[in-house]
């Protein structure tokens, strides 16, 4: 395993080494008082020293909460959680600002060994857990509040296996782990990894495409922007120096087969050299995946493919390098049966959920996701091809309704906006009471006189093929740099917080432009 942090240092450990310091850390917590059935708080920056707590946390059979990641490690902070949550103890792997002391029950990984004495918690306040609930995650919030996740042993073990069994992993295999490890999906990873003794590196977002060359992963999990970056490179390029570009596409139409698939990634490396010589699987789709960004990558013989799984249930749907469709979610994963209900709505049913229902916050909602003991709604639209392909359409919270009762689903708007110009995201969005649409385009240069008329454009051409309730009436443009997780317009995942861009674009921008 290699964690390279945003400082540039770097730790690499085997196994054995992993599995000496985890049992070390075990007997410290044990020394604290930390025992089976405890809710423990993760919270800080990705490191080895999160890995090695989360894995001494399972071995000790205790249940961890993974602690938002944009969650400051402030004194205040670490107590009102540890009180919220019924935490027996916290640990950080960022220490806390000069001149701070640690709260009571909280251990700083970096200060070894760990000592602190365990918070009491009450029984009345102990959340009942199932025993085949291991840890607890938080959603990414695109509906306002972060949902508690109750993950499940059996759940996640499932998880690892298709995954181990569809990518045909191997020991020669280095999986890259960017996203923060609150976020479950990367942890899950890091499980794999250990289960099936692959490398794993953990790159800070910050320093990934710096040593991507270096550490060769072979596998990369990430979403739209990780390869949105060598799409953009390519075709901003001229064409003198797209012409590899165009060749690999001509290549792409006839049969060569893996003759033509190596001649085809000799000639897009200039491109695709950034993500490391030996990627054999490139997976993407935590947020929608524009096709165009993965026709360019196959035609440069570079493999990207789509896939589908959401916390709730895990992997739904994959597609693979050999049953593959561009613009779809592929087909359903071994043991998942996925259905569509009447409004269109994905549904998942499946022996193995990855989690039990939500906990903290979300519980509201437990019963519209949580359909039955082996079935989850996901909350999105999908629709089928004949060749048995999960195209998704939109997120059913996100359709909106005119007064006259159309329905219209903007994502597919929006991914007719990205398609048909230069833009770096679209959102379309009703913000008035009278059902009218607005189209929020993001562009690198959004002064450009240039830029937003061809924008316009688009958007008109658009609206002159739709009926009036489908037309955008006005387009609002935006600087591509505001789109980021600290300033809360991007989730941790990376997808648009559509909440947040009607509160700051419609609401705070008007008000303060007045």
């Amino acid at each position: 395993m290699r964690f390279l942090s945003i400082d540039g240092s770097q730790i690499s450990k085997t196994f054995s080494e992993v599995h000496a310091d985890v049992l070390q850390l075990m007997s410290e917590l044990r020394d604290c008082g930390v025992e089976a059935g405890d809710l423990v708080g993760l919270m800080g920056p990705n490191s080895y020293e999160w890995v090695v707590a989360d894995l001494a946390l399972l071995g000790l059979e205790c249940v961890s909460v993974a602690l938002p990641a944009e969650r400051r490690t402030q004194p205040g902070t670490v107590r009102e959680l540890a009180e919220k949550y019924s935490l027996s103890a916290v640990l950080v792997t960022k220490a806390l600002p000069v001149g701070s002391s640690l709260p009571e029950a909280t251990g700083l990984l970096e200060e070894r060994p760990l000592k602190f004495e365990k918070r009491a918690v009450p029984d009345d306040a102990r959340p009942a857990i199932s025993a085949d609930v291991f840890s607890i995650a938080f959603s990414s919030g695109t509906s306002g509040t972060k949902k508690g996740l109750l993950m499940s042993k059996a759940g996640v073990e499932n998880t690892m296996r298709v995954s181990a069994g569809a990518w045909e992993v191997t020991e020669d295999d280095n999986v890259l782990i960017v996203m923060p490890f609150s976020n479950f999906q990367q942890r899950y990873l890091m499980y794999t990894a250990v289960r099936y003794g692959l490398d794993a590196t953990v790159v800070a977002p910050e320093r990934m495409f710096q040593k991507l060359r270096e550490f060769n992963p072979t596998i990369i999990l990430g979403p739209p922007s990780f390869f949105e970056i060598a799409y953009n490179r390519v075709t901003a390029g001229s064409v003198r120096e797209k012409l590899p570009y165009y060749v690999a596409t001509a290549l792409h139409t006839l049969p060569l087969g893996r003759f033509g698939r190596a001649v085809r990634a000799r000639l897009g490396r200039r491109w695709m050299s950034m993500y490391g010589s030996r990627v054999r699987l490139m997976l993407t789709g935590s947020a929608p995946v524009p096709p165009r960004t993965v026709r360019l990558f196959q035609r440069l013989g570079a493999p990207l493919f789509e896939v589908y799984g959401s916390t709730e249930s895990g992997w739904i749907c994959f597609n693979l390098p050999r049953r593959h469709r561009v613009g779809s979610a592929g087909r359903p994963v071994d043991g998942v049966d996925v259905t569509l209900a009447e409004d269109g709505e994905v549904l998942v049913g499946t022996a193995y959920p990855q989690t039990l229902g939500y906990i903290f916050e979300g519980e509201e909602t437990q019963q519209s996701v949580y359909l039955g003991p082996d079935k989850l709604a996901t909350g999105d639209i999908g629709e089928f091809d004949r060749s048995g392909f999960l195209r998704l359409v939109g997120r059913k919270k996100n359709v909106i309704i005119t007064r006259s009762g159309v329905k219209i689903n903007p994502e597919e708007l929006e991914e007719a906006v990205e398609k048909g110009c230069r833009i770096t995201k679209a959102i379309v969005v009703s913000p008035g009471q009278d059902g009218l649409l607005s189209c929020v385009v993001w562009l690198d240069d959004p002064e450009s006189a240039e830029r937003r008329t061809e924008v316009e454009s688009c958007v008109q051409e658009l609206n002159r093929k739709r009926q009036s309730s489908h037309r955008m009436v006005d387009v609002l443009f935006r600087p591509a740099g505001e789109l980021s997780v600290e300033n809360g317009l991007l989730t941790r995942n990376l997808k648009v917080d559509r909440g947040a861009v009607m509160r700051k674009i419609f609401t705070e921008d008007i008000r303060g432009a007045r």
